[in-house]
């Protein structure tokens, strides 16, 4: 009797393995899916996020404050349109002409020196050309199409959620058994203030990074000041891996008026982001979830090798997740540790 029940316990366990495993493997099959639909749930926390705001100021309940909200966000975009559009966009347009240039300097500075010109073969032997470069062009026009039609459904997916987010958050809890429902919908509210106060704290980064960046450049005389201020603003939601992004088209932009102006260059960088890590991030994210930054840059290095470039985008969100989810369900429940993490009953 007791080698049929050792027998059945162990078919269970296996059993249980195989459906982990499969499950897993569907996962990785959709996870390019789940992390523009995790897009979507971001863009939905700002915007339910700004609607509780409104309603707090005003008699206005949630609904009205969201349409309030998505009135006020397209106003925002097309007034500051008007304002910058003009300047910001023509000086997109010839970004890609004053890069090109850049790199001609720095072809022209690499083909005087011995090392150089080594250099510059190796790297000549492997270029595509001929039907590789209609390929590559192919490839890159994919991409870009690609990118489009993500920000789209990501947008689109943010409002539903935004709309009715209890419809999507109840349904996910009532996957669970009942006892551990009540606890569930705790993790979900924390998770999503913790979200909600790391996006409001990293969008007010991105601006101030912004602005210093255009300042920064306009006193030394970098060229497309304000696009390339504009590009650093964006890729500052990206820790690590945007700010050094950035600075690739800064210093080729800056190589074209000569290369004191690119030392300079360099120097505005590197102060930049010696006051947003040291001075804005710690002061702007006090109140949001604590990550540390070895934790950050481990994250968002293998997201990005796994998912490429989406996977950057989302590693820092998604880890703040997996932070609350941790501290809440194994640090207080497992381990009997109190954690102040923001939303949750001990904050």
């Amino acid at each position: 009797m007791t080698t049929v029940t050792d027998a059945a316990a162990f078919v269970r366990r296996t059993l249980v393995v195989l459906g982990l495993i499969a499950l897993a493997l569907l996962l990785w099959r959709v996870a390019y899916a789940l992390l523009l639909a995790f897009g979507g749930v971001l863009l939905a926390v700002l915007l339910r996020g700004l609607a509780r705001k409104v309603r707090d100021w005003t008699p206005l309940g949630i609904g009205w404050s969201m349409a309030v909200v998505g009135v006020a966000l397209v106003g925002l975009i097309v007034l500051v349109a008007a304002l910058l559009g003009p300047s910001v966009s023509a000086q997109l347009g010839e970004l890609g002409d004053t890069l090109t240039q850049g790199m001609s300097k720095v072809r022209d500075y690499l083909q005087e020196r011995p090392w150089g010109q080594e250099l510059l073969s190796g790297m000549t032997q492997g270029a595509p050309q001929g039907s590789d470069l209609l390929r590559a062009a192919a490839t890159v026009f994919a991409s870009a199409l690609d990118a489009v039609l993500a920000l789209v459904l990501v947008i689109f997916a943010g409002i539903y959620f935004a709309a009715a987010p209890a419809v999507y958050s109840d349904g996910l809890v009532r996957l669970l058994p009942k006892g551990r429902q009540a606890r569930a919908k705790e993790v979900l509210d924390a998770t999503g203030k913790a979200l909600w106060l790391w996006l409001l704290g990293q969008f007010v980064i991105m601006v101030i990074v912004g602005v210093l960046t255009a300042v920064g450049l306009l006193i030394v005389g970098v060229p497309l000041a304000l696009a390339l201020g504009f590009v650093a603003g964006l890729l500052e939601f990206i820790p690590f891996i945007g700010p050094i992004v950035a600075a690739v088209p800064i210093i080729l932009v800056a190589l074209t008026a000569d290369p004191q102006t690119a030392l300079y260059a360099a120097l505005v960088i590197l102060a930049i982001q010696q006051v947003e890590s040291h001075l804005l991030a710690p002061i702007v994210q006090r109140k949001a979830v604590t990550l540390p930054p070895v934790l950050v840059l481990v994250g968002t290095i293998a997201l990005t090798l796994l998912f490429g470039p989406i996977g950057a985008v989302f590693a820092t969100p998604l880890l703040v997740v997996v932070l609350v989810v941790v501290e809440m369900l194994y640090m207080e429940d497992t381990l009997g540790q109190r954690v102040d993490v923001p939303g949750s009953r001990n904050a």
